[in-house]
């Protein structure tokens, strides 16, 4: 098994889709840097005085707010009554903080862009595994490598588990990227990067577990790959459900199905739990509503990315073991 596994990772280093899939993982963690660049970058301009828009907005606001005093003048001068008033101290020109906003801390923009960075690195992990096998089916290899090997339980073990070893560094590297990139854009428009000791070793895990849930939906897209044969089909399938059940249905569905959405339980597991809330859906004319507050234990989210890996991989097997490769 350990010898197969190692010739499956050398053909799927071998081949273009792992190149695709590690330059397209580089380029997504360049784009977060960027936009972390971006929004500093328009905070600090902003704050030096730098920023066009923010004095126009200004400068617009102290004329507003001379013409409301002129006609507030004026119209006390001919009413007679000093206590007219225009609300004219009301009018304040926005500060660039109001305007454009704040750096949230280190740590939260490092939690907020882990979470975000989950969902393209495990779609490219899903690519990367139904393409690997999509493509021995595509090509007809499936059949000549069991002549080889004419077990099929190891060929179909190394064929997810590859994908999902292989996933691993394209994960590291952009969240490398993105660990190194974001303290230096700190640090070159001198925001507070300081990070305690214990936050870092949070963050490290919050990382792991983003790899790992990487490997998980590589190995996905391999397993799923031997039922439905196609990665353009496997793809579909997921963004399918993304845009039918998660978008759609979830929120019809209320707490229930929002509790046991897929990206519910992502985010549970790269966050190690989750809190979100909802509105009742019926309000009485003078009730006092108030959100009610959910929430998903990392135990829970673990539980059910383990039982979706189970069922797919299993279903995978089963229709390995008996399918006509021909």
């Amino acid at each position: 098994m350990t010898r197969l596994l190692r010739v499956e990772l050398r053909r799927l280093v071998a081949r273009k889709v792992i190149w695709l899939t590690l330059a397209a993982a580089v380029l997504v963690a360049l784009f977060t840097v960027s936009t972390v660049y971006l929004q500093a970058s328009s905070i600090d301009r902003a704050r030096a005085g730098a920023n066009q828009e923010l004095q126009q907005i200004q400068e617009q606001v102290e004329r507003d707010r001379a013409m409301c005093l002129a006609d507030e003048q004026r119209e006390r001068a001919r009413s007679g009554d000093p206590r007219v008033d225009f609300g004219c101290e009301q009018m304040q020109a926005p500060t660039a903080e109001e305007m454009y906003g704040t750096m949230p801390s280190l740590v939260d923009q490092y939690r907020m862009l882990l979470t975000g960075l989950a969902y393209p690195l495990m779609f490219l992990g899903l690519a990367m595994g139904s393409t690997a096998v999509a493509a021995e089916f595509g090509h007809r290899t499936m059949g000549s490598l069991l002549t080889f090997v004419p077990r099929r339980a190891p060929v179909f073990a190394s064929k997810v588990l590859a994908p999902a070893l292989a996933s691993a560094p394209m994960a590291v590297a952009a969240l490398a990227l993105v660990l190194v990139g974001v303290p230096a854009v700190f640090r070159w428009f001198r925001v507070d990067d300081s990070v305690t000791g214990a936050q870092w070793t949070s963050l490290a895990w919050m990382s792991l577990r983003v790899v790992a849930i990487t490997m998980v939906a590589a190995a996905l897209g391999a397993a799923a790959a031997f039922l439905l044969r196609h990665s353009g089909l496997v793809i579909g399938l997921l963004v399918g459900y993304l845009l039918l059940v998660e978008t759609f249905l979830a929120g019809l569905g209320g707490a229930l199905l929002g509790r046991f959405a897929l990206t519910r339980t992502i985010t549970g597991w790269v966050q190690h739990g989750t809190t979100w809330e909802t509105w009742p859906m019926t309000c009485g004319a003078f009730e006092d509503c108030q959100p009610v507050r959910h929430t998903l234990s990392f135990g829970a989210a673990a539980t059910e990315l383990g039982v979706i890996l189970l069922v797919v991989v299993l279903l995978g097997w089963l229709w390995f073991r008996r399918a006509d490769l021909d």
